[in-house]
Parts: structure tokens; C-alpha cells; sequence
């Protein structure tokens, strides 16, 4: 499992998941512990929960991490005090966390016995023996699901950069393709009226500057229709930067609302505007820190707003909304880029009214 993509399991998740252990020490404090018994706890919380972090933050096995974790919560629990029989919850979700499938609930199972096992030596009473019995079961389940579902979303992400590569091969072939048949039939009828007028000449050198000329119009022609297909191809649209961008924002943990209108748009402002999506995603991903962006368009504009904290560059630099701005601008359109009404950052591209080219 590829922890470089949750934020969660990396930072936040295992430091918050540590902060519940202070009832445990809370309620050690007030027992009067003895002087032995305070160093033997401290030493053993705080190596527990180094593990705890090495367990959840880091790969590789995680066994390596939980058997010591499990060690310290069987020996504070026998030693010390029943309570630290909550431990085994921590050790169990941070196994469990980890394995996915029958590996998991193997984890599972032995650590709930291994938890029963030690609580009633520590204090057979049974309210307390099935209290803290069930209470480590319960979460060591429900990180067994959350681990599961982690690795779904990893397996999808991965799925989906997998389509991404395989639509890119498939563009390029199918790319290949066309100026194989854009250029097949003028570039074999060059090559024949080239060995013509060699045969031609010097003989017949009207004759042959007739072929020339023939070929000086095709290859022209070639090369116009060369262009055409590539800047066909450059020319981005909006459905696929919308696409892009919702599955960019989404890998960087940004929720995206899209509001685009039926009506068909002009292929050059469609280009424009597309262009526009591609530099807005970027900034929201790259400078915003928002959580939630908004991309509204209609046949005159375009408009992306985010949640975070503006656009705040250390470098300053603002090359791509330039360049935006002067494909905007060769349109007859205009670019407002800055802080929104209500915070974070809004780009708004303005374009000329223009009905889409009819078929």
C-alpha cells in the first residue's frame, strides 16, 4: 500500500490517534503510583508509541513493529495496572491497518485473544474482562474496514493513472494513423511525378516543369493539411481538461464542483477556455492549499474559485496566467485574476460572444 497519497495515515491521523492514550495515563496518575512503576510507565508509553508511528507512517512489515507494541501493552497490563489492556487496541489497529484480507483478520483474531488472555490474568472480574475484551476487538475491526477501503482508493487511483497512460498510447496511435493517411497518397503521387520529370528532362523540360509545378502544389498542400492535423491535435478541449482537472484536484485531496452548459461553444473559444481550466487547476493544486474548488462556465466565461488561502507564490512568478492572458487577449477577452469575495483565490476569463461554427 502506497502511503505517499494519504494524508491521513502519514501526519495526522497516528499523532491524533496517540492523544487517546492520556485517560490511560490520566487514570495511572491517580492510582498513586510508585516511583518504579511511573519510570516502567514512561518508558514503556513512550516506546510504544514510537512503534505506534513506525507501524502506521512507514513500509515495510509491520510485525517488526507490533510484536514490541503487543509486548509492552502484555507487560503494563500484568505489571502495572488492568487498564493498559486498552494497548491492544492500539497494536491491533495499527497491524490491522496494515494487512489487508485473510492476513488482517488473522491480525485481528490473535491480537482480541491475546488481549482476552491477558486481561483475565490481570483481573478476571468479568465487566472488566469483557469491556475491554470487546472495546479492542471493535477497533481493531474497524481499522481492518478502514484499511481495506484505503487500499481500494490507492487501487483506484492506480487504475485510473493506468487509463490515463493507456488513453495517451491510444492518442498517439491513433495520431500515427492519421498522418499516415494524410500523407500516404500525396507523398507516393510526389515520389511518382518526381521519377516522371526526371525522365522527362532534359528532353522534354515543359513537360517536366508541369510535374514539378504538380509537385510543388501537392507538396504544399501536404504541408498544409500536416499543420491542420496538428494544431488539431494541440488545440485543447474543454471536456477533456474538465475531465483532467477533476481527476488532479481529486489525487491532491480537492473537492471539485463543475457547472458547464449544454450549448455547443465556438472551437477557438472552446480552446481558450480550456486552456483556462488547465492553468486554474494548476494554481488551485499548486498554490492554494484549498480544500474545495468551483468551476462555473458559461459561453462568455469562465470562472474557477477555491477555499484556500489566495495565491501566494513565494517566487512571485505568474507565467502561466501571462501566457493565459495573451491567448485570451488575441481573442478580444480579458483576464481577472486575484483574491474571491468570500477568500481563496477566483480566475475569471471574460470571452467574446461567438456562435459555435455550424458542421
Amino acid at each position: 500500500m502506497n502511503f505517499e497519497h494519504s494524508r491521513w495515515v502519514r501526519w495526522g491521523g497516528p499523532i491524533f490517534g496517540l492523544l487517546w492514550l492520556w485517560p490511560l495515563v490520566y487514570a495511572f496518575a491517580m492510582s498513586d503510583p510508585s516511583a518504579g512503576e511511573i519510570v516502567a510507565v514512561a518508558a514503556g508509553l513512550v516506546a510504544f508509541s514510537a512503534l505506534f508511528l513506525v507501524a502506521v507512517m512507514r513500509a515495510g512489515p509491520v510485525l517488526y513493529s507490533v510484536l514490541p507494541m503487543l509486548a509492552i501493552a502484555v507487560a503494563l497490563t500484568l505489571a502495572v495496572d488492568d487498564a493498559f489492556g486498552w494497548l491492544f487496541a492500539w497494536a491491533g489497529s495499527a497491524a490491522t491497518v496494515r494487512l489487508d484480507g485473510r492476513a488482517g483478520a488473522k491480525a485481528w483474531a490473535a491480537v482480541t485473544a491475546l488481549a482476552a488472555a491477558t486481561i483475565a490474568l490481570a483481573n478476571p472480574e468479568a465487566a472488566l474482562f469483557w469491556g475491554i475484551t470487546a472495546g479492542v476487538s471493535a477497533t481493531t475491526a474497524l481499522w481492518l474496514l478502514i484499511g481495506g477501503l484505503m487500499r481500494a482508493n490507492e487501487a483506484l487511483r492506480e487504475a485510473r493513472a493506468e487509463l490515463a497512460e493507456m488513453a495517451v498510447a491510444e492518442e498517439r496511435l491513433r495520431f500515427a494513423r492519421d498522418l499516415h493517411d494524410i500523407l500516404g497518397h500525396d507523398l507516393s503521387l510526389i515520389a511518382l511525378k518526381a521519377e516522371l520529370a526526371g525522365k522527362l528532362l532534359p528532353e522534354r523540360a515543359d513537360e517536366a516543369a508541369g510535374e514539378v509545378e504538380q509537385i510543388r502544389d501537392l507538396t504544399r498542400s501536404a504541408l498544409t493539411q500536416v499543420r491542420e492535423a496538428v494544431d488539431g491535435y494541440r488545440r485543447p478541449t474543454l471536456p477533456s481538461e474538465l475531465a483532467g482537472a477533476r481527476v488532479a484536484l481529486d489525487a491532491a485531496g480537492i473537492e471539485l464542483e463543475v457547472d458547464v452548459p449544454e450549448t455547443e461553444l465556438d472551437a477557438e473559444i472552446e480552446a481558450v477556455l480550456a486552456w483556462a481550466v488547465r492553468e486554474g487547476a494548476t494554481n488551485v493544486i499548486r498554490h492554494s492549499g484549498a480544500r474545495h474548488a468551483e468551476i462555473t462556465v458559461t459561453p462568455t466565461s469562465l470562472e474557477i474559485a477555491d477555499d484556500g488561502h489566495g495565491d501566494r507564490r513565494a517566487d512571485g512568478s505568474r507565467h502561466g496566467l501571462d501566457g493565459l492572458r495573451e491567448r485570451v487577449e488575441a481573442i478580444g477577452g480579458s483576464v481577472e485574476a486575484g483574491d474571491g469575495p468570500d477568500g481563496g483565490f477566483r480566475l475569471r476569463v471574460s470571452v467574446p460572444a461567438r456562435e459555435a461554427a455550424a458542421a
